[in-house]
């Protein structure tokens, strides 16, 4: 895009308004502008003295400065849009800017920071002539209320804000709205009725799916009705209606949504919600027995994944590498120096490494050959006796040596092991003290009693299991990479998930996994035929 015909406009009113449509034009679209066009309107707005259209853009890109990460120059822009404020009497302009700060703070968890920004944005709101605007920023600082609410777990506080940043903007009169007001007001409005919606489900207890979907469909109506404002706000809607109907089961329609978000994502370029919508697939077509769909999903997700991963990984690297203090040239010198003396030690002691590491490495393999072997007899004595170890289970639980009140914890916990919530990432202590009704420190004596673990052994004991299972049933599972099973079975770090792997069966994953394929194919090749130890 160019800016440049703006100066060539004789009216320097008519170049104003074409200015204002232009950044309305990139609020629409809903996904960040080129930097290069932002400076451009940002000159065009200076050599018109075109006061609100320089704020705008300065604003603009203070806020992109924040969605990079980089703070320091958001800053920078921040106080170039106060300069220029406070000369020319526009302070209240800078409420948006104020916002944009609190909503970094805030995701820095600076949180005391952050509430005296919001004051700060709402003090010189009060000076704004429009009523309009008065009230979207009204609206705003509830929705920001919810967001710290949510940062804490505290759900009635999330449910009551939520509530009124709703009803702020729907009390809003639209009959007058100027164009930039039209794309707030529906922006708060849809995010709101989509941030009820997850409310209904996530907040309140007991959940409410019937309210969910009603707030739900209420924001994708605005798919039809005011298409060109809902686009702005369409692939975090369809993303969390996605989510709702997986959740409720209704994978077809988990499905429907999840392809949308597909769909506009193609145009808006939002990764983390690729990546969600990709998973949910994989997930809906896999319980739906759809395997062609289901290893299409899968095949896009972990490349999206590993994709993501190896930027993040470059990101850190660069960092690192940029905060190095000492050069070079020093690091060099001390090396040369020191290097002749280092080599003639070395020499030696590689030797006795190598013939130590040799010796080891056979002890290693040989007890690694012996955890294995462990591992599948105890998996084929648990397949052949299933039903078996049910009702010992239950038979221990309703022992006499437990009180009633344990006996009635103890049954939620069988009821929590066959559910397999115990795979959500952010399941916790007081997450299922909650849930349980109970407090989290007699449930953790619960836990030490019956299981003799900790909580946190007790959760990666279940979660190791579960996909230890599906490994040897499902050979599916051996084709998968390590960092997807991580994320199957509930690990947000890979490295966390091999850990706790080993220590619960003394061998990595990796090797599970190469020694069930060995034994497979030692299977089939004795038999001459292919043997299927899929269930």
């Amino acid at each position: 895009m160019s800016c440049s015909y703006y100066s060539q406009t004789p009216d320097p009113k008519n170049a104003q308004e074409l200015i204002t449509k232009q950044y309305n034009i990139f609020n629409l679209k809903g996904i960040d502008p080129d930097i290069n066009d932002v400076k451009k309107l940002i000159q065009q707005s200076e050599k018109l003295d075109f006061t609100e259209g320089t704020l705008r853009g300065l604003i603009m890109l203070q806020r992109l400065a924040i969605r990079k990460g980089d703070y320091k120059l958001a800053d920078n822009y921040t106080e170039q849009a106060e300069n220029i404020a406070h000369q020319k009497g526009y302070d209240y302009k800078l409420t948006a800017a104020y916002f944009n700060k609190a909503n970094a703070y805030l995701k820095l968890k600076m949180y005391k920071e952050a509430k005296a920004m919001v004051d700060k944005a709402m003090a010189i709101s009060q000076s704004n002539p429009d009523k309009v605007d008065k009230q979207l920023w009204a609206s705003q600082k509830y929705s920001f209320m919810a967001g710290v609410a949510a940062e804490f777990n505290k759900h009635d506080s999330i449910i009551y804000y939520t509530k009124k940043s709703l009803a702020t903007v729907e009390a809003i009169p639209t009959k007058n709205l100027t164009d930039h007001q039209k794309i707030i007001y529906y922006h708060f409005l849809i995010f709101q009725l989509m941030n009820m919606g997850i409310s209904c489900t996530e907040s309140m207890k007991p959940p409410r799916a019937d309210l969910a979907e009603s707030y739900f469909k209420k924001a994708l109506s605005y798919s039809t009705t005011q298409p060109q404002y809902f686009k702005r706000a369409g692939i975090e809607v369809y993303e969390s209606v996605s989510n709702f109907y997986f959740e409720q089961k209704d994978y077809p329609k988990a499905i429907e949504y999840s392809k949308k978000v597909l769909e506009l994502e193609r145009t808006n370029r939002k990764v983390e919600e690729r990546l969600l919508a990709l998973g949910r697939l994989k997930d809906s077509y896999g319980i739906l027995k759809n395997n062609d769909e289901e290893r299409k999903y899968l095949k896009l997700y972990t490349a999206l994944k590993d994709s993501t991963d190896n930027v993040e990984r470059k990101a850190i690297v660069n960092d690192a590498r940029n905060q190095i203090s000492k050069s070079k040239k020093e690091v060099t010198a001390e090396y040369k120096e020191d290097r002749k003396n280092i080599f003639l030690v070395s020499a030696g002691v590689i030797v006795l490494i190598l013939i130590a590491a040799w010796q080891y490495s056979i002890y290693g393999k040989r007890k690694y050959r012996q955890k294995y072997d462990q591992l599948i007899s105890k998996l084929n004595n648990e397949n052949s006796v299933q039903g078996t170890e049910i009702e010992k289970k239950e038979t221990v639980y309703n022992n006499a040596i437990y009180s009633e009140t344990e006996q009635k914890l103890l049954k939620k916990l069988q009821a929590f092991e066959a559910s397999d919530k115990f795979l959500k990432p952010e399941i916790s202590m007081n997450l299922l003290a909650s849930h349980f009704k109970t407090n989290a420190t007699y449930l953790s004596k619960i836990i030490n009693k019956v299981k003799n673990q900790n909580f946190n052994n007790y959760i990666n004991s279940l979660r190791i299991n579960y996909i230890t299972n599906k490994l040897y049933n499902e050979k599916k599972y051996r084709e998968y990479k390590i960092s997807y099973l991580a994320e199957e079975c509930g690990y947000a770090s890979t490295q966390v998930f091999v850990i706790a792997f080993k220590n619960e069966h003394g061998v990595t994953p990796s090797y599970f996994i190469k020694q069930l394929k060995s034994d497979s194919d030692a299977i089939e090749s004795t038999d001459g035929k292919v043997t299927d130890l899929s269930v």
